[in-house]
């Protein structure tokens, strides 16, 4: 697979709007749509609320009051966003982040940055590639920020293109921690994202995930931070060599496991025999299975 995969642009008469789900469990609940700005970027969306009611008027505002919806009888609905909407963020927030069940579609709406941080009743994603009568889907294609992307989620699986035609993000910080239903990460998930600088504790405390891709950051050699990628990741069996990131100054905690009871096996690599050196306060901690654990200077255990 290339680094940039070809972007197919649809006519530009076409709508594709974002589209969820969310349930309702009692009469009256309120959903706020968690819009914001980006980058000086405001939104500009018509929400389409499922209800059987008007749609809202143009909203031009992440804060305007027109985001706000009460659903008056519990049930299923689906939302539908459609319009130029540069940031999608749950950001844990507690009135709406146990309503949203269902991602249908990602859209094209010109997203930045998108999140379902602590979207507990959220349990699969639909890949990159998914847009129905659009080929080379670009839905994705202006992200910049996936931080926090599935964090706290309860996807069980990954769809291997999710960043096919992401070709601008930076960065993912989060993206995928503290899911506790992934048990691996598809080959490829990562080539075609060569901007991305940062994946800080992207899988960190993902408790059931035992293996990823030997492979899986090879192509990010503009990647400067990795601190608590797989920090916890208490079943993860097969340590990565890191062999073609050069540029990383940051190791901190990448594999810092808060007991000895995991499953990490493999040879570590040598990180601190690098120049420069990078920072790896803690980076082996308590990873006791690790075939040269003895040899690993104390600072990067």
């Amino acid at each position: 697979m290339g680094i940039f995969r070809r972007l197919v642009e649809s006519e530009t008469s076409a709508v594709f709007p974002f589209v969820f789900k969310i349930t309702t469990t009692t009469a009256n609940t309120v959903f706020t749509t968690p819009l914001v700005d980006y980058g000086g970027l405001t939104p500009s969306v018509i929400i389409s609320w499922g209800d059987g009611g008007p749609n809202s008027p143009l909203i031009t505002s992440s804060t305007s009051v027109d985001r706000i919806h009460t659903f008056v009888n519990a049930g299923t609905y689906t939302i539908s966003i459609s319009g130029f909407m540069p940031g999608f963020r749950v950001d844990n927030n507690a009135g709406i982040r146990n309503l949203i069940t269902e991602l249908v579609q990602w859209g094209i709406v010109g997203l930045r940055i998108v999140n379902f941080y602590g979207c507990l009743n959220l349990t699969a994603i639909p890949g990159s590639g998914s847009l129905s009568g659009v080929g080379g889907y670009t839905g994705l294609a202006e992200v910049v920020s996936f931080a926090s992307f599935m964090r706290g989620t309860r996807i069980t699986s990954i769809p291997a293109d999710i960043f096919d035609y992401s070709p601008n993000a930076t960065t993912f910080t989060d993206s995928f921690s503290s899911i506790t239903t992934i048990t691996t990460a598809p080959t490829g998930l990562f080539d075609n994202v060569p901007l991305a600088t940062t994946f800080a504790s992207c899988f960190f405390a993902c408790t059931a995930l035992t293996s990823v891709p030997s492979t899986l950051f090879d192509t990010n050699t503009s990647a400067v931070n990795f601190s608590s990628t797989f920090r916890n990741c208490r079943a993860l069996t097969n340590v990565l060599q890191f062999t073609f990131n050069t540029n990383v100054t940051i190791f901190n905690n990448i594999y810092n496991m808060s007991s000895t009871a995991n499953a990490l096996t493999g040879t570590a690599p040598e990180l601190w025999n690098r120049t420069p050196t990078p920072s790896g306060t803690d980076a082996f901690n308590n990873c006791i299975g690790l075939s040269n654990y003895a040899s690993i200077p104390v600072n990067f255990k």
